[in-house]
């Protein structure tokens, strides 16, 4: 009856170490559900990067302005009827 009781109490010690330690266990879920609240966080902000993006595209392929604007800004064109000032600040 002894013996009994020992392998039972050894296998309930097993148990209890795969549930709290052990692959599976509670530490580890929790761990999974920590990265997978991360990684959803990237996603949406890589979401939001490719809609921006995604809109920036639309605007190049369909329209000029943001081809003029950027043009403007980056490589400092000028329309052929207007006249550039440059102001000096001392």
């Amino acid at each position: 009856m002894k013996i009994i009781i020992v392998c039972l109490l050894f296998i309930f010690g097993v148990l209890q170490y795969r549930l709290w330690v052990g692959e599976g266990s509670f530490a580890e879920i929790s761990l999974l559900k920590q990265k997978l609240i991360e990684q959803e966080k990237a996603l949406d902000r890589l979401k939001q990067i490719n809609h921006k993006l995604a809109g920036e595209l639309t605007d190049l392929i369909y329209g000029t302005q943001a081809i003029e604007e950027r043009a403007r800004a980056e490589l400092g064109m000028i329309a052929h009827d207007e006249i550039f000032y440059q102001i000096l600040e001392k």
